[in-house]
């Protein structure tokens, strides 16, 4: 397995030291409260389902094998696992599913390439990855419908503070939206983290349907193989859900096919920074060449590199690498 270009990478997380040094701008160097720790952001694997699995076996036995030295916490997958929804394309996510479960939490969300293109929310994602196995793991806080894992919840301890990721489907329905308003009223937690397939464009500006239309191409309200009548769009989840919450960190997604990377930082209507992350590399050569996220959590910031264990190499892009600031 090639390691050697994040290696030196590890080191330095492990001492604190941010990446590149005084060559980053704003970056502040000083020793957390206490080491830091790790999770992974798996963008758009489409591609390599249905053409090259061999770069979807790289990312996760590379997670697999450097879990202990990341201090990986949890993984997390934007959606759009597969390209056409096939039980091929399922079975080889679920090798690599079991893979990554075993050595951390695993979210996963079903992008719109993950449904039947002729039946309205078939997907499946459930076969891969099942209700009832997800119910047993002890991370496990809820779904929002029994049997299916498209919505659901889990909350993870972390240095004594409680995370909770809510994972929620492509174009949430807004039934599903009135579930994670009811989910986090009811579920005290010190961070969320909220998972969904589409809701920032690379315009660094959430998909607006109502303010943007067709601007911001593949918005849920106009992408979709089968008109489906009960969409929701990035503003709307915005707006509905996480404009009031005091606890929402961050919020990441993929789905954006052509130069999907961006990230914004917006406030809550009560003053609280909410991070906006979009990563999809799908447009690379063979599907996005292997590229993941890695989000190294510190105790005042979180510090972002993105690499590609099929290439052994970190991303050449500027905007693939950043610090959020953030305060436990």
């Amino acid at each position: 397995m090639r390691t050697t270009a994040l290696a030196g990478l590890i080191a330095l997380v492990a001492c604190g030291a941010p990446p590149g040094g005084d060559a980053d701008a704003g970056i502040d160097a000083a020793t957390p409260p206490y080491p830091p720790w790790t999770f992974a952001v798996l963008p758009d694997t489409q591609v390599y389902l249905d053409r090259y699995p061999d770069v979807w076996v790289a990312q996760t036995q590379w997670l697999a094998d450097h879990a202990a030295a990341l201090d990986l916490r949890l993984i997390i997958h934007v959606g759009d696992v597969t390209e056409w929804n096939t039980p091929a394309e399922w079975q080889r996510a679920a090798i690599g599913f079991a893979e990554l479960e075993a050595v951390a939490p695993l979210v996963v969300v079903p992008g719109n390439h993950d449904y039947d293109v002729s039946r309205e929310r078939a997907s499946g994602l459930s076969t891969a990855w099942p209700a009832d196995a997800l119910i047993a793991r002890p991370t496990f806080g809820g779904l929002f419908e029994a049997g299916r894992t498209d919505n659901h919840y889990q909350r993870l301890t972390i240095d004594g503070q409680t995370w909770l990721v809510l994972g929620l489907e492509w174009g949430p329905r807004p039934v599903v939206l009135d579930w994670a308003n009811q989910v986090l009223d009811a579920e005290p937690a010190d961070h969320v983290i909220v998972v969904t397939h589409a809701y920032l464009y690379n315009d660094d500006r959430r998909y607006d349907w109502a303010a943007l239309g067709p601007a911001q191409a593949w918005n849920p309200h106009s992408y979709v193989g089968t008109p489906w009548p009960l969409v929701t769009d990035g503003e709307e989840l915005w707006q509905t859900v996480l404009a009031d919450r005091a606890n929402v960190d961050l919020v990441v997604s993929g789905h954006v096919a052509v130069d999907g990377v961006g990230r914004a930082t917006a406030t809550t209507r009560g003053g609280h920074p909410v991070h906006q992350v979009l990563q999809d590399y799908q447009g690379d050569d063979m599907g996005g060449a292997g590229y993941l996220r890695l989000f190294h959590v510190f105790g005042d910031r979180i510090e972002v590199e993105t690499y590609s264990p099929w290439l052994d190499r970190a991303s050449p892009r500027d905007d693939d690498r950043f610090v959020l600031p953030w305060s436990p």
